[in-house]
């Protein structure tokens, strides 16, 4: 296996910084869950696929998410104050397109959620958690929306869908 490696050249992020597109092709070699992010806008739910979704630190339990500034879901997390993660499992890959693509107000159509706490949880995930927002962190054009846990669980021995080097995949092992 040949090895590549890329050097700054500063064309849109500034000084020491790699172009974006190799940025992009790095960055599909970090594995991480697929999940979808949610919230409730007092009429419906609303929720899109992420995979920068990480905890922060378990004192107390936070979670980050880091969503599209000028996205629909982020501004129905802004709000409502409260927001829910739910990782997909294998199974439910389709999911994952789903939240992605599809028109906001047709994304939950026909799928299985629960309300836990005002905020959507998608049915069969692998693991769900409802947050209440602490801060939300503008970055570039992404803004990280960080919260404290206020409900958490976890569904069957389901194997989470897991996004590497441009596939979905899951866990071999």
């Amino acid at each position: 296996m040949t090895a590549t490696t890329w050097e700054a050249v500063s064309p849109e992020g500034g000084p020491d910084t790699v172009p974006p597109e190799t940025f992009r092709e790095v960055m599909t070699r970090f594995a991480r869950s697929v999940t979808v992010v949610t919230a409730h806008d007092g009429t419906h739910p609303i929720g899109c696929t992420a995979t920068a979704v990480l905890s922060l630190t378990d004192r107390p339990p936070t979670l980050l998410a880091s969503l599209a500034s000028d996205g629909g879901t982020l501004r129905c997390i802004r709000a409502a104050g409260r927001f829910g993660v739910s990782v997909l499992p294998y199974r439910h890959r389709s999911l994952a397109a789903r939240f992605a693509e599809l028109p906001a107000a047709r994304r939950f159509d026909g799928v299985d959620h629960a309300s836990r706490h005002g905020v959507p949880l998608l049915g069969g995930a692998v693991a769900g958690a409802v947050c209440r927002v602490t801060r939300f962190v503008p970055v570039d054009d992404h803004t990280l929306v960080i919260g404290h846990v206020v409900h958490a669980e976890t569904g069957q021995d389901a194997e989470p869908l897991i996004h590497f080097a441009r596939r979905q995949t899951r866990p071999e092992g």
